[in-house]
């Protein structure tokens, strides 16, 4: 969908905000479905590659990662850099569906917190530890190993070949094993540009050094 039309159709639909087409961005009061609202400025310069960049302004949410905002840049902390590209190409189909279905429920765990002390449901752990753990996740695995050799597939074989050995490990083919359900979640991971997985390859080594030391014992 063009890129204007998503804009438009934001407007049409959260009449507090409006766009800033010096800045690519939109800015304003964002209301939540019970009255709540906030400040927010929405830059649209990294998006549709990932999602947009936002910023509470209202200084409601403290600028520190145990709240879910990056303290170098002031920008809110939605998900990892995989996880957000599989939700771009799959469930996050235009901008609208970001604010509704991403940026309001952040604000609304945030709402909650203010007033619980506590986030509604359970985090990634921040910085490199997320990051691995995110990838987990998607593959719904919970080695190290499998999980990093299912990324180097993701970076070097592409297309996807159904027919070698499963990331996992269990020396069945990729396409039978556990009834495809691996297979399945690969085919998330291609979701994610090559040097993102690249670059997030690197956050597994000391993992991977300190599973293979255990092993030594």
């Amino acid at each position: 969908m063009d890129i204007k039309v998503q804009i438009e159709d934001v407007l049409s639909f959260h009449k507090g905000l409006e766009y800033k087409p010096e800045n690519n961005s939109l800015e304003g009061e964002l209301f939540l479905p019970d009255g709540d609202s906030y400040d927010v400025v929405i830059n649209l310069n990294s998006y549709p590659r990932l999602f947009p960049i936002v910023y509470e302004t209202g200084g409601r949410i403290p600028v520190k990662m145990d709240r879910h905002v990056y303290p170098e840049s002031g920008s809110l902390c939605f998900t990892t850099r995989a996880r957000c590209q599989i939700l771009l190409k799959t469930i996050i189909k235009s901008l609208l569906d970001f604010i509704n279905e991403i940026l309001i429920r952040y604000l609304e765990n945030n709402s909650i917190y203010e007033i619980d002390k506590k986030y509604p449901t359970e985090e990634y752990p921040h910085g490199k530890r997320g990051r691995i753990e995110g990838y987990k996740d998607i593959l719904e695995l919970d080695d190290v190993i499998s999980t990093a050799r299912a990324m180097l597939m993701a970076c070097l074989e592409r297309p996807l070949v159904i027919h070698q050995n499963c990331y996992c490990g269990s020396k069945r083919r990729l396409r039978k094993c556990c009834r495809k359900k691996h297979l399945a979640n690969l085919r998330k991971l291609y979701l994610v540009d090559v040097d993102i997985l690249n670059q997030d390859l690197n956050d597994f080594k000391d993992e991977i050094d300190a599973h293979l030391e255990k092993r030594k014992k």
